[in-house]
């Protein structure tokens, strides 16, 4: 069973560019614009969800709201939240970290790099 990575984010360029980065690894990529399509895919994939990445700045809601909401919705989630953002500003990660984010991955990134994160972060080996 094919684990599944779902993204939240308003950019078109960044469902893109993501999607290209993961298609080398043995995930099924799910992309999303709002929390409601969020939540569906969430709903959908429970069983093989391994990875909610998830942009900060979103029009229609922030990703510190959609992480809270999240976690109040699915208590017992087995699946990791990542904030996939460009925001570097210690405050925001530290608001971040005070939600239990499992980790950030800044925006922009170098590919490579971004396929062994999600490698550690969804413990898929290498094939």
């Amino acid at each position: 069973m094919r684990k599944v990575i779902i993204l939240m984010d308003d950019s078109p360029e960044m469902h893109l560019i993501t999607k290209k980065a993961l298609e080398t690894l043995d995930v099924n990529f799910i992309s999303c614009k709002t929390e409601a399509e969020l939540l569906a895919g969430v709903i959908n994939n429970t069983r093989e969800l391994a990875l909610v990445l998830l942009d900060i700045y979103m029009p229609d809601k922030n990703g510190f709201v959609v992480i809270q909401n999240l976690k109040d919705r699915f208590p017992r989630r087995k699946f990791k939240i990542v904030f996939f953002t460009s925001i570097k500003e210690k405050k925001y990660i530290l608001q971040g970290m005070s939600l239990k984010a499992d980790g950030f991955i800044i925006k922009p990134f170098e590919v490579d790099e971004f396929r062994l994160k999600i490698m550690k972060l969804i413990d898929l080996k290498k094939t």
